[in-house]
C-alpha cells in the first residue's frame, strides 16, 4: 500500500495554501506551535527505606537537570515547572503517610528544598502506594498547553498485581493503575518509570507490569543500576519528549484524520510518517540506554496481558511465571540462573554492579518506536482509550490499537 498525505510538508518550506476542503475536515484540539510550550515534570518519588540514594541523587542533580533541559530543549527556565509527590504505603503497612504532595514550582531552589525534606524510611510489605501517587499526579493542576511528564522512581510494584507477600489484593484507595494510565494518555501525560535495579527484579511481575503501564501512555521504562545516573535519565527523558511533542504538534490533526476519516490503519500512518521523516532527514535528540533486561517470550506475553486487561484483577490469573532473571547477569556481576530458576532475592540485592548500562543523549534518525509514540499519543488525545483500542471523541468510531505487543489468545 502506498499513499501520501497532501498536507505533509515542513512548515518552514510550505508555500502553498491548504485546500479549504481539507482544512474543514481537520479535527480541533491540536496545536502546531510547540516551541513556546511550557514543560511540566512531576516526580513520583518512593520514600520507603531503600530509596535514600535516589532521593539524594535527585536533590543534587535538579539544578543541572533544569539547566540542561533549558539549554538543549530550547526552553527558557521560567517555562519549566517541577512537581513532586512522595509516597510510602497504606495503613497498616505504613502509618506515616500514603502520599505527600508538593506544588508545581519553577524555582529550582524550592524544588531542592522539597527533595531535601524527604527521608527514606518504612514501607511495610514489598508493594507500595504507587497507585495513590499516580492518581494524585493525574489530578494535579497541570498547565493546559504544557508538555506533561510523570517520572515514577521506585524499586517496588504497586499493590494488587499478584506478588507474593502483598498485604492487599488490590489498591486500598480503590484506584486501578491501568485505568489511571489510560486517563493520562487521553490528557497528554507521558509516564516514565525509572526502575531501581536489581531490587525491582526481585519481584515476579513488577517489571512486566511497568512495561505495560508506560506503553499505555507511549512512555518508557529505564533500569537504573547506579543512583548517580538518575539526573542523566531525567534529562534524556525530558529532551526526547519535547521533540516528540513538536512532531505531535505538527501532525496530530493529520494522523487523527487519516485514521478516523480516511480509514487508514494505524500501522500505515506510522509507516508513512517515518518515511516523511526520512525524506526530511530529520533527527531527534534521543536518550540511548543499553537494555539491561532480558526480553523473553513470557515477558512479552505478560506485557500484552496487562495492556489488554480491563483492570489488574482480571489479568492476574493469566500471567506467566518467570523462570529466568529479568536483568542480564553481566549487569549484576553474578552467574546466570537460566534453567535453574530466577536469581534468588538475597543474591540479587547483594551482587556487586560491575557494568551499569551506558547512557548517552545524541541526535539520531527517528526510530520506528519514536514514530509509533507520536502516532499513539496523537490518537489517544483525540479518543477514549480502552484496553482494545481507541474510540473517537468526535464520531464514536472504534479503532484497534495495533501497538499492543503479543496480545493474549482469545
Amino acid at each position: 500500500m502506498s499513499w501520501t498525505f497532501p498536507k505533509w510538508n515542513s512548515p518552514s518550506t510550505t508555500s502553498e495554501a491548504t485546500p479549504s476542503s481539507q482544512a474543514e475536515s481537520v479535527q480541533d484540539g491540536a496545536d502546531a506551535s510547540t516551541d513556546s510550550k511550557p514543560l511540566d515534570v512531576v516526580f513520583l518519588q518512593d520514600t520507603t527505606g531503600s530509596q535514600g540514594p535516589y532521593i539524594q541523587s535527585a536533590r543534587k542533580a535538579i539544578r543541572d537537570i533544569c539547566d540542561k533541559i533549558a539549554a538543549s530543549g530550547g526552553l527558557s527556565r521560567d517555562l519549566i515547572r517541577f512537581g513532586l509527590i512522595a509516597f510510602r504505603d497504606h495503613p497498616p503497612q505504613e502509618n506515616t503517610y500514603v502520599t505527600k504532595p508538593f506544588n508545581f514550582t519553577s524555582d529550582v531552589e524550592v524544588m531542592q528544598k522539597n527533595l531535601g525534606t524527604l527521608i527514606a524510611s518504612g514501607g511495610g510489605d514489598g508493594p507500595e502506594a504507587q497507585t495513590a501517587a499516580l492518581a494524585e499526579a493525574l489530578n494535579l493542576e497541570w498547565q493546559e498547553k504544557a508538555i506533561k511528564i510523570v517520572i515514577l522512581i521506585t524499586d517496588a510494584p504497586p499493590h494488587g498485581i499478584g506478588e507474593v507477600g502483598d498485604g492487599f489484593t488490590e489498591s486500598p484507595d480503590q484506584n486501578d493503575p491501568l485505568d489511571i494510565a489510560r486517563q493520562m494518555a487521553e490528557r497528554g501525560i507521558t509516564l516514565f518509570v525509572i526502575a531501581c535495579e536489581p531490587a525491582l527484579s526481585r519481584y515476579q511481575f513488577a517489571v512486566d507490569f511497568y512495561k505495560a503501564l508506560v506503553q499505555i501512555t507511549a512512555g518508557r521504562i529505564f533500569p537504573l543500576l547506579k543512583a548517580d545516573k538518575l539526573g542523566d535519565y531525567i534529562v534524556g527523558t525530558a529532551l526526547e519528549t519535547i521533540e516528540t511533542e513538536r512532531l505531535i504538534g505538527e501532525f496530530e490533526q493529520i494522523i487523527v484524520n487519516e485514521v478516523y476519516e480516511n480509514n487508514n490503519s494505524i500501522d500505515a500512518v506510522t509507516e508513512n510518517l517515518q518515511q516523511k521523516m526520512q525524506e526530511r532527514g530529520s533527527t531527534i535528540n534521543s536518550i540511548n540506554i543499553e537494555n539491561a533486561y532480558d526480553e523473553t517470550e513470557d515477558s512479552k506475553a505478560n506485557v500484552g496481558i496487562w495492556q489488554a486487561a480491563t483492570n489488574i484483577k482480571s489479568a492476574r490469573g493469566k500471567l506467566k511465571q518467570h523462570t529466568t532473571p529479568f536483568v542480564h547477569a553481566h549487569s549484576l556481576g553474578v552467574a546466570s540462573a537460566r534453567g535453574r530458576g530466577r536469581i534468588p532475592a538475597p543474591a540479587m540485592v547483594a551482587a556487586p554492579v560491575v557494568k551499569a548500562p551506558s547512557v548517552s543523549i545524541a541526535p539520531q534518525a527517528w526510530s520506528q518506536a519514536q514514530i509509533q509514540r507520536v502516532v499513539q499519543q496523537s490518537m489517544a488525545r483525540n479518543s477514549v482509550v480502552t484496553p482494545q483500542g481507541y474510540i473517537s471523541k468526535a464520531s464514536g468510531k472504534v479503532v484497534p490499537n495495533s501497538f499492543t505487543p503479543n496480545p493474549p489468545p482469545s
